[in-house]
């Protein structure tokens, strides 16, 4: 995902849904000046987990269909249960490491040729050293990885602390 893009309109998160308190934001991208059909930054997180358990992906649903969707890159930041790499497609050096941390599902590690496309879930990661310290600092991360020049458009989510 080599292109430069840039967050369309002004995204916002969603209220806390579910057993888990969910909030999610999806936020249309541009390329150029031109907002691409399908094309999302989508963020997941818990309105009860500040700081941990959020996930940024690009994802892309074709026009007119709603499950068709690929995502393309994702960043997990501090999440509950630790990623561990067991897709033999794996590169030798990623091959079975237990990720227990931040990491990344690259654009480039999970793409097959043959296929036209990413593997399906995006299995393979690579760890993030260091750590992003902090929501700000996740965000400016994200930026940089997906290359969204104005991703400090992205608020905060509005985290209910009397859960914690």
């Amino acid at each position: 995902m080599g292109m430069d893009k840039a967050i369309s309109g002004s995204p916002r998160w969603s209220k806390p849904e579910g057993a888990d308190k969910s909030i999610k934001l999806s936020a249309a991208l541009e390329v150029g000046e031109r907002t691409l059909q399908g094309f999302y930054l989508k963020g997941r997180a818990r309105a009860n987990s500040p700081s941990s358990d959020i996930s940024f992906t690009l994802t892309y649903i074709a026009p007119g269909t709603k499950r068709d969707g690929a995502n393309l890159d994702r960043v997990d930041w501090l999440p509950k249960t630790p990623h561990e790499n067991t897709d033999e497609r794996s590169p030798p050096e990623l091959y079975l490491i237990e990720i227990d941390g931040t990491h990344r599902h690259s654009f480039d590690l999970n793409w097959r040729p043959k296929k036209g496309g990413p593997l399906k879930w995006l299995p393979i990661a690579e760890p993030i050293v260091p750590d992003f310290q902090d929501f700000a600092a996740l965000l400016a991360g994200v930026g940089i990885l997906f290359r969204i020049s104005n991703i400090d458009l992205i608020p905060e989510p509005n985290w209910d602390r009397s859960l914690v």
